[in-house]
């Protein structure tokens, strides 16, 4: 009998850190977006406190750092605006759904930026698309006759597989779109 009592208790362990459904991370964004009345991720890390640090970084285009409960966001002084923005909008959304991975294993901050195709990255993504790409605009974009998926996306200063990830929760929404390409977690690696 105890060890069914463990075993249950090391399965709502698993189930409470596991993947955060598209619904969640998208109104988490949204609350977000509305407690604080912007969608600039400059603005939103400074309302959460989170410590928004340049430094040259090589090839690592950002990362989250959680450690004496202080929190980090450091991105790559090299990057251009846009790339910032976006790197920015991505580590918050590790504040908001991965700080566990960095309490439960200090290591893990490590894991997390470098293995770019987990389901953690999958989730920053979603959430950085949500934050950066107002729905109205991707439609009014996309409903243009001049513009096709590609050209929308250098509109919105955004790269392609962040306009892809926001058409996966436009989908989800009902609208019937289909991008030409298939992102996955690891785009911001490139």
């Amino acid at each position: 009998m105890v060890s069914v009592r463990i075993k249950a208790a090391k399965i709502h362990q698993l189930i409470s850190c596991g993947v955060k459904s598209m619904e969640f991370i998208l109104r988490e964004a949204e609350r977000l977006i509305q407690k604080h009345k912007t969608r600039n991720p400059f603005e939103i890390a400074d309302c959460l406190n989170i410590n928004v640090l340049y430094r040259p970084l090589g090839k690592l285009k950002g990362i989250y750092i959680y450690t004496r409960r202080s929190r980090y966001i450091c991105i790559n002084n090299d990057l251009d605006s846009p790339a910032k923005r976006l790197v920015c909008a991505h580590e918050i959304g590790h504040d908001r759904f991965h700080r566990h991975l960095a309490i439960m294993n200090p290591q893990a901050q490590e894991l997390i930026s470098y293995d770019m195709s987990s389901k953690p990255e999958r989730e920053a993504n979603i959430f950085a698309a949500e934050v950066l790409l107002p729905d109205d605009e991707v439609i009014r974009l996309i409903n243009d006759t001049e513009m096709n998926f590609f050209r929308a996306a250098r509109e919105l200063y955004v790269p392609p597989e962040l306009m892809d990830f926001k058409f996966q929760i436009l989908k989800s929404r009902g609208y019937r779109l289909e991008a030409p390409l298939n992102a996955t977690g690891d785009f911001l690696k490139k």
